[in-house]
């Protein structure tokens, strides 16, 4: 089985004024796996996942806080978060991001 996404497929939400995502695949799509281009620029309030996580830094300069612990993340660094981790941001990013199992999106 495959199947071709394209730009058009996707679902994109505005998550705060400054936190947006482009979802191509959700768990619409497949339950294993979601890929969503994430943005950021600003502050992202606490978060605590309830999936396994992957951002891959397409272009980063941004200050995780992960787990009460302070790390900086830039352009091609990798960063995966295991469920139940509680994490924060400030500054600025563009990443793909990858869950599982998959996050859900319901288009309006």
């Amino acid at each position: 089985m495959y199947k071709k996404i394209t730009k058009n497929d996707k679902v994109t939400r505005k998550i705060t004024d400054v936190h947006s995502a482009d979802n191509y695949l959700t768990k619409e799509t497949t339950k294993n796996i979601s890929l969503a281009i994430n943005k950021l620029d600003g502050k992202l309030d606490l978060v605590k996942t309830v999936n396994e996580r992957v951002f891959y830094f397409i272009s980063a300069d941004v200050n995780f806080i992960i787990d009460n612990e302070k790390i900086h993340f830039e352009d091609g660094d990798v960063l995966y978060l295991s469920k139940d981790t509680n994490y924060s941001a400030t500054g600025k990013f563009e990443a793909v991001v990858i869950n599982s199992p998959a996050f859900g999106v319901i288009k309006e």
